[in-house]
């Protein structure tokens, strides 16, 4: 035997390094461990399409917003939970909201609101009105939406906002229709509420589709019509959804706010060069091998 051999056998048996070894290997369990625990669940959602549909075509009507301020995240996600099971012929399987998107939803913090976010902006007004979060979490179907930026007329003042409860801050979709076999669905926007807010820009909000396992969009400018990306050129190709609920600054109110995160500049800023409008996305499970792969559903958004 060399003495290399020799002087690492005889190295071993001192025990200051074995202590060593033994707390690196128990180090290395802790770890992974603690990344097992943070780790979110996997998502099992599935929903009924093509061969698995239990219905050619359905309207879902859209729920209004409504006020998640200071809610337990259990109460929030409550109210997601009835209103997927509200269609149970949508689904493939039992359905629990994804951890990936709702996990870090944090109890007892306000939400930024819809006259917030559209007039008021960060700051301690940045919770006025009902939770504009509410909007996708209580319209679980509405895989793809619009959501407009810049559209308030910043010369209405606040108390002409108090005296108009039905003040119009955004434009919403009117109409969601669902045609599970053909693997495709369509919500409508009211153009001329468009026209008249002046809001030709908009980002996608897609953490819906993520949430049912949908984990990738791509949006077929080829396809679509009267619109364009505000970005140097278009993607070539499907993008993985990272949108997720959790405790975020962005609102600017003391503690901060539940919200969305992080930005998207993949399917963010969209524009409308003339109406009507279409934007058509396509989306899939897993990472596709190219945008010419089938995918596993189409949603549309129709502005007319």
């Amino acid at each position: 035997m060399s003495t290399d051999s020799n002087v690492e056998k005889t190295s071993l048996r001192k025990p200051g390094l074995w202590l060593v070894v033994i707390a690196l290997a128990c180090l290395a369990v802790v770890l992974v461990a603690l990344w097992v625990v943070r780790s979110p669940a996997p998502n099992r959602n599935q929903l009924a399409l093509g061969p698995q549909a239990k219905l050619a075509a359905l309207d879902i009507p859209l729920q209004t917003p409504t006020e998640f301020d200071f809610m337990t995240k259990a109460e929030v996600l409550r109210l997601r939970m009835e209103a997927v099971r509200r269609y149970p012929d949508l689904l493939a399987s039992d359905y629990a909201p994804s951890e990936a998107v709702f996990g870090q939803i944090v109890d007892g913090l306000p939400w930024w609101g819809i006259a917030g976010q559209f007039y008021y902006g960060p700051g301690g007004q940045s919770i006025e009105g009902v939770s504009e979060e509410s909007r996708f979490v209580l319209n679980p179907y509405l895989l793809v939406a619009a959501e407009f930026y810049g559209m308030v007329d910043r010369n209405a003042t606040p108390e002409f906002l108090t005296r108009s409860p039905d003040f119009q801050f955004y434009c919403a979709p009117t109409r969601l229709h669902w045609q599970p076999q053909a693997r495709y669905a369509e919500a409508a926007y009211d153009a001329g509420c468009v026209a008249r807010l002046g809001g030709g820009r908009f980002d996608l909000i897609v953490y819906n589709a993520r949430d049912m396992n949908l984990n990738y969009i791509y949006v077929s400018y080829a396809d679509s019509r009267n619109v364009a990306t505000l970005r140097a050129d278009e993607p070539r190709a499907a993008y993985a959804i990272p949108q997720f609920l959790h405790q975020g600054g962005s609102c600017g109110y003391p503690g901060g706010c539940n919200n969305m995160s992080p930005p998207t500049p993949e399917i963010d800023g969209i524009e409308i060069t003339g109406l009507p409008a279409r934007v058509v996305a396509w989306l899939w499970r897993a990472r596709p091998l190219s945008v010419n792969s089938p995918p596993e559903m189409t949603f549309v958004l129709e502005f007319r």
